[in-house]
């Protein structure tokens, strides 16, 4: 029997649901992580092109292309750092690291790639949309209905859980 069984709401399956703080925290680290690695991949496509400006002129003198490119790069460590990690090792490093496990809602096995190519492309896919401000505001509605949901619902499921039909248990 495992230290955790009893303790918390568990799922269907009886595995033990995954603390919303923990799962806040992953996210919030996991984002970080990808800052720094995003930020360089930024620095190394703006720095190396033929603009002398630098970062200064990004705003300025950056073709619809090259920012177009960026996106496109964020969204592809993105997919390789959420969707490909949750369906080879269960989830995000992050989530891995602090003791959670993306599963399947309805048989609590590992998720297929469906499920972690639906859970990321929930936020994650808005990256790709060529128009500046609305990926921003699609992406602050879910975040913001995925925390009220994360907190509220009684599976702790956000929206992205919720679409890919996924649960984040305790793995350890």
């Amino acid at each position: 029997m495992s230290p955790f069984e009893g303790m918390g709401p568990s799922s269907p399956t009886g595995q033990q649901l995954a603390a919303p703080w923990m799962r806040v925290l992953a996210r919030f680290l996991d984002g970080v992580i990808l800052s720094v690695v995003f930020g360089a991949i930024f620095a190394a496509i703006i720095l190396s092109g033929d603009d002398t400006a630098g970062f200064a002129g990004f705003g300025a003198d950056a073709s619809f292309g090259t920012a177009y490119l960026l996106a496109l790069m964020g969204a592809v460590v993105g997919f390789v750092w959420d969707a490909v990690m949750t369906k080879l090792y269960g989830g995000s490093p992050m989530k891995l690291a602090l003791g959670l496990r993306v599963v399947r809602a309805d048989t609590g096995g590992p998720v297929e790639w469906s499920h972690a190519i639906i859970r990321w492309a929930i936020p994650g896919a808005f990256a790709l949309v060529p128009i500046p401000v609305l990926p921003g505001l699609l992406n602050l509605v879910i975040l913001i209905v995925s925390l009220v949901f994360l907190f509220s619902k009684p599976m702790r499921q956000t929206v992205w859980d919720l679409v890919a039909k996924t649960i984040v248990v305790k793995s350890r």
